[in-house]
C-alpha cells in the first residue's frame, strides 16, 4: 500500500493502545511516519499536516463500520475534541462509574485474545463449548474430533427465561428455545474464506435434517424442532476475508474473529480479577466445569 492516510490508518492500532490517552490526528500520523521511516524532518511535518484531515475522515468511516458490524474497536474519538483519537477504553473525566467499569473490563480484550491464540485448535473448540454458557446454554456440547460433520459445538438456551426469570412455574416462555450451532477454526495468518462459510451453512443444514456419515450421530443431543430458531456461529482466532464477512452478514451467520472473541470474554469478565486480566483465573475458567 502506498504511503498516505490509508496506509497510516492500517497501522493505527499499532500506535494507539486500547487505553491510550487522546492525541491529535496530526501527532499520531507524525508518529507513524517517523516510526515507519517514511519521511524525516520538515517533510514528515508537512506530510502530517497534509494528511491529517483525510486520515480523520477515513478513521471515522472505519470506526462507524466496525460499530455497525459489532467488530472489535481499538480506538475512539475524544468526546470533547473530535479531532483527537484515543483508545476505545480510555476513561474520560465525565464517564459514569458503570462506563468506567465496562471500559476497564474491555481493555483486557487483546490480552484475552493472546491467551486464546496461544492454545491449540482442540483447546479453541473446548473454549467455544464454554462460551455457550455465556449465551445462556445450560448443557453445551462439543462434537467428536473426527466425523463431526463440520460442527464443533452446539446447545440451546431457554430464551424465555432470559426474558422472564423463572420464579413461579413457567408459562408459554418455557417453550422458547434458541439453538446455537458453531464451528471453530484456529487460524494464525490464514483468513476465513467464503468456502469455509459455505461449509458451516451446509453442516448446519445437514444437522437439522439429521443426515450424517456413518452409523453414529455426532450431534445426538441436537434436537431442534421445525420452527425453533438456530443461530450459526463461526469463531476463528484469525481474521475474516472481506468476501466471507459480506457472505456471513447476508446469510445471518454470527461471526467472531480473535479480537472480537477476546472482547466478548472481557465484557463478561472471564479471566479478570479486579478488572485486570489474570492468566491463572482464565485457566481456571477454561478448565472448570
Amino acid at each position: 500500500m502506498a504511503r498516505g492516510p490509508a496506509a497510516a490508518l492500517a497501522l493505527l492500532e499499532a500506535h494507539v493502545r486500547i487505553d491510550s490517552a487522546p492525541r491529535s490526528a496530526r501527532e499520531i500520523i507524525h508518529s507513524i511516519i517517523i516510526t515507519e521511516n517514511w519521511f524525516e524532518g520538515d517533510e514528515a511535518n508537512e506530510r502530517s499536516e497534509a494528511w491529517a484531515r483525510s486520515f480523520l475522515h477515513q478513521a471515522r468511516m472505519a470506526l462507524n463500520t466496525a460499530i455497525e458490524n459489532g467488530e472489535y474497536q481499538g480506538y475512539a474519538f475524544n468526546s470533547r475534541n473530535p479531532d483527537y483519537i484515543q483508545g476505545s477504553c480510555y476513561c474520560e473525566p465525565h464517564d459514569t462509574p458503570d462506563i468506567i467499569l465496562a471500559k476497564r473490563k474491555r481493555a483486557n480484550s487483546l490480552r484475552l485474545y493472546d491467551a486464546i491464540n496461544s492454545r491449540t485448535a482442540d483447546d479453541l473448540e473446548l473454549l467455544c463449548v464454554k462460551l455457550l454458557t455465556l449465551l445462556g446454554v445450560d448443557d453445551p456440547n462439543g462434537t467428536p474430533r473426527s466425523g463431526d460433520g463440520g460442527v464443533d459445538f452446539y446447545g440451546y438456551s431457554n430464551f424465555g427465561f432470559i426474558l422472564k426469570e423463572e420464579i413461579l412455574p413457567a408459562g408459554a416462555e418455557k417453550n422458547m428455545r434458541v439453538w446455537f450451532v458453531g464451528q471453530a477454526k484456529h487460524y494464525d495468518k490464514t483468513q476465513v474464506s467464503t468456502k469455509d462459510v459455505r461449509e458451516i451453512v451446509g453442516a448446519v443444514a445437514l444437522a437439522k435434517a439429521k443426515l450424517f456419515a456413518g452409523a453414529a450421530d455426532p450431534m445426538n443431543k441436537f434436537q431442534a424442532k421445525l420452527c425453533e430458531p438456530v443461530f450459526s456461529i463461526f469463531i476463528t482466532t484469525g481474521r475474516f476475508s472481506r468476501d466471507s464477512k459480506d457472505l456471513m452478514a447476508k446469510s445471518g451467520i454470527v461471526s467472531m474473529d480473535g479480537p472480537q472473541l477476546g472482547q466478548f470474554l472481557a465484557n463478561n469478565g472471564v479471566g479478570l480479577i479486579d478488572e485486570d486480566f489474570d492468566l491463572e483465573a482464565f485457566n481456571s475458567w477454561f478448565g472448570g466445569s
